[in-house]
């Protein structure tokens, strides 16, 4: 039987579960700058309660909210497929050599294309492994339904099914990044959430609310206060009714093409101006997520969590994909836009770059 360290080696580098799962609800600390959050107290900073682009669907029973993660998912796994290829094709070449001129090649190049395939063995396939996996051959997204009704919480995770969590049992805070660590490129602002046994011991260590742009935390705050009073106040799943912005197009399907260009985009910042300057990167985003997305699969609900989660059929609080406006033509053609004029932008730059070697 392997030892702990073993698995969740295994767990990190060969399966890449980063997010909700065992080994990071075991392994993810409280450093940085760290406040707990009141379930019962509304939370001064946020005026005014939003979806930002982190809702599913709503009903008189539950909400059900994306991962924390599901805003850059793609990024990682095109970075992945970057430098899969060049790398397999530097390894053929290196074969090719290695068995084709075998007894030709000097000592110091045999000895050189050997410590290659071994470098790439042991180090590069299990880095490209984990990269390509943070977002492709698994799940769309991980849901999490907060069950008003039951007052539970049933999220999705990457090793362990669906986890079921009492909503009073979970104690959040706030988790930000110290001015150190945002030099060195690990700043974060995000509300995590974690549940202990009666012992003490760590059960679940999460990221439940996180949001990329420019607002960060004050993001992060506005989705927690919107969940924080649908759970705890009376008439909180009517406020989460009237919030004037657009739900995931995520409720029980993958996501379509038009709406991953559409997170693409806001990846970046909330500005146009941004998003129009930095095209090639909404094009790099937006072709990672739509790789991602669909080399994935979509997470089905158990029967026993759906079960639990029915909402009556004459619920006057319903919102989902099915009941959302149509997109206009200005949601459709602005991200569509600047994403063909990113692939334009990278193909020129990459013509001119090797157009003297065709």
């Amino acid at each position: 039987m392997r030892s702990t360290t073993a698995k969740d080696l295994y767990n990190l580098m060969v399966r890449a579960n980063w997010g909700f799962s065992s080994t990071m609800s075991r392994s993810r600390g409280f450093g940085g700058k760290a406040q707990q959050l009141d379930r019962k107290c509304a939370t001064k900073a946020v005026k005014k309660t939003l979806f930002n682009d982190s809702v599913i669907s709503i009903s008189s029973t539950y909400v059900e909210i994306v991962d924390a993660g599901n805003r850059l998912r793609g990024i990682t796994s095109f970075f992945g497929l970057m430098g899969l290829v060049p790398t397999l094709v530097g390894m053929g070449a290196f074969l090719y050599v290695l068995f084709l001129y075998n007894e030709r090649l000097p000592l110091v190049v045999y000895v050189f294309i050997w410590l290659a395939v071994f470098t790439f063995v042991f180090i590069a396939a299990p880095c490209l492994n984990t990269l390509l996996r943070w977002d492709m051959f698994r799940k769309t997204h991980y849901p999490m339904r907060f069950n008003r009704r039951d007052r539970k919480v049933y999220a999705w995770s990457q090793d362990m099914g669906v986890v079921t969590m009492n909503w009073d049992d979970i104690q959040f805070y706030t988790s930000q990044s110290t001015a150190s660590e945002d030099r060195r490129g690990l700043a974060r602002d995000e509300i995590r959430g974690y549940v202990r046994d009666r012992a003490g011991n760590m059960l679940y260590h999460l990221v439940f609310f996180k949001y990329q742009g420019r607002k960060n935390m004050q993001g992060a705050l506005e989705i927690w206060e919107l969940v924080r009073r649908y759970m705890e106040e009376p008439d909180g799943h009517i406020q989460a009714y009237q919030v004037d912005q657009r739900l995931l197009d995520l409720d029980g399907k993958r996501e379509s093409f038009i709406h991953s260009l559409i997170q693409a985009t806001q990846v970046l910042a909330d500005s146009r101006a941004v998003q129009l300057i930095f095209a090639p990167m909404v094009m790099w985003a937006g072709t990672g997520r739509i790789i991602a997305k669909w080399t994935c699969r979509v997470p089905r609900w158990p029967e026993w969590v759906e079960e639990k989660c029915r909402v009556d059929p004459n619920d006057p609080y319903v919102r989902n994909r099915h009941t959302e406006r149509p997109l206009t033509a200005k949601e459709i053609l602005w991200p569509l836009f600047c994403y063909l004029l990113g692939w334009a932008e990278v193909l020129a730059i990459l013509y001119f770059c090797f157009r003297g070697y065709f």
